[in-house]
């Protein structure tokens, strides 16, 4: 063939109007491609294609060529189902890819030149959609004619496709290769002359999507990748690069290499003020402070579906509060450390003593009827602790106002229990949302407000604003000014 289309698909490929035809359910792209194969007839005449249809036109129109004239290559995602989670399988395009080719003969292109081809690994994954676009891509090189003009469609599939599609297709076709590209507002396709134009938005558009999700890490990874495609300046470039490694190692509470990043991060004005506030933050040791990077950085695990690094931030966050409030009301550690209590203040504590013998809670939480022993002999855990916080609560006139907050303290602990399942605790198991759930007996908006509240109890404030949000701002904007 004398012109080449080569197009990831993705899930605003296919389109059904009027959408009133489809099952009234929210359909995956997989189970979309699914629908409308099986019942092909009843879809045929309302089937949109409006990116693979809207590049055809254009290479018809500029070619001055027929639509039968020309080769389409279909790029899909297929993964194994028995190995890949449920909701990532149904967002896989081959069905979708199918359609398309079936669309397409009707249309008048012969089924040999159209082709697909699958990806099986991750779509998201940049390693993976690179080896995948090298290899199909040199296979296609292989049967075409050296004056075949390729055309690269790079509006639909994953950011890590449409990278990959570009990099190879210039690398593989050279630079002459024509890129084609459809945005939500127009309903043409029009050409990029540069791919690298494309390339460093879409770079930009995985970066932010990376920044939202707090990503920090890979959005570092990125950023040493394309760095240049991102931000022209080098200085802009270094500073951008410290605040994500900042925000990555604050994150893991590894609060000396971020102030660190911050050190060696170059600002003048209102932006270096501002990151020698961060840098101060949190060099001394405060408690509150540190509980409230613990909500904080929990809130952030649980909206990203990490709920086994959630469910450890819980336990840290239940036990270092009981611990808190022990301390202010009185307790006293051994001359060893802070692990054990002092003998000599427990011995003279006979009240505390008589009350851990007869403590009527369960280790996860929930009152008893029979006596459950508090051993204060062994390091001091969340049981312990909380036993004796809720001792002085209920026996001493000045705590007695802390009643509902150990109450709902003591709530959090068959879920932090759920941290012993996984490798931060004792066990190999993972931990899903429904556990918490389970666990709680409440929603999970519910147990952050009460976090939220139990915080505001103990010290008397409210939680601070989340820091990455500002940050994440700050970022954006850097991104944004050095487009």
């Amino acid at each position: 063939m004398s012109v080449i289309l080569l197009a990831n698909v993705g899930n605003s490929d296919l389109e059904i109007e009027p959408k009133e035809l489809l099952p009234p359910l929210r359909m995956s792209s997989r189970s979309l491609g699914e629908e409308v194969l099986q019942n092909y007839g009843k879809y045929e005449a309302h089937i949109q294609l409006p990116l693979v249809l809207s590049a055809l036109e254009y290479i018809v129109k500029h070619e001055a060529i027929s639509l039968n004239e020309i080769e389409v290559n279909l790029f899909a995602s297929d993964q194994v189902k028995a190995i890949t989670p449920e909701s990532e399988w149904a967002k896989d395009t081959a069905p979708v890819a199918e359609v398309i080719k079936q669309y397409l003969f009707k249309k008048g292109i012969p089924k040999k030149q159209i082709k697909i081809h699958k990806i099986e690994g991750n779509p998201a994954d940049y390693t993976n959609a690179l080896y995948f676009h090298r290899d199909r891509l040199a296979e296609v090189h292989k049967n075409i004619s050296p004056n075949t003009r390729v055309y690269l469609e790079v509006s639909g599939g994953t950011p890590a496709m449409t990278a990959m599609l570009i990099l190879m297709g210039v690398e593989t076709f050279g630079q002459d290769v024509s890129t084609l590209y459809l945005d939500r507002s127009s309903k043409e396709a029009y050409r990029i002359d540069v791919a690298q134009v494309l390339f460093a938005r879409k770079t930009r558009e995985a970066l932010r999507n990376q920044i939202h999700l707090y990503a920090y890490a890979s959005a570092l990874n990125t950023l040493e990748v394309n760095g240049a495609l991102i931000v022209r300046d080098d200085q802009n470039r270094n500073l951008l690069a410290r605040l994500l490694g900042y925000a990555d190692r604050r994150l893991a509470f590894d609060y000396e290499r971020a102030r660190e990043e911050l050190r060696e991060a170059r600002a003048i004005g209102e932006m270096q003020a501002r990151l020698r506030f961060w840098q101060n933050e949190l060099r001394e040791k405060d408690t509150a402070k540190t509980i409230a990077e613990l909500i904080n950085s929990a809130i952030i695990k649980l909206n990203l579906g990490e709920y086994a690094d959630f469910t450890q931030r819980l336990f840290r966050f239940q036990e270092a509060t009981f611990r808190y409030m022990a301390e202010k009301m009185g307790i006293k550690y051994s001359q060893s450390g802070d692990q054990y209590l002092s003998v000599t203040w427990f011995t003279s504590q006979v009240d505390l003593d008589n009350y851990l013998k007869e403590y009527l809670r369960h280790s996860n939480g929930i009152p008893l009827l029979q006596p459950n022993l508090v051993d204060v002999k062994r390091s001091l855990n969340r049981y312990n602790l909380g036993a004796i916080v809720e001792y002085f609560v209920t026996q001493t006139p000045d705590w007695k106002h802390l009643q509902t907050t150990i109450d709902q303290l003591f709530l959090l602990s068959s879920v932090a229990d759920l941290r012993n399942k996984g490798i931060a605790g004792h066990g190999f198991e993972g931990v899903s949302r429904a556990d918490i759930e389970a666990k709680y007996e409440h929603s999970l908006e519910s147990l952050i407000d009460n976090l939220k509240q139990i915080y505001k109890d103990v010290f008397e404030v409210e939680v601070p604003d989340n820091p990455y949000d500002a940050l994440n701002t700050l970022i954006m904007s850097l991104i944004e000014e050095n487009v």
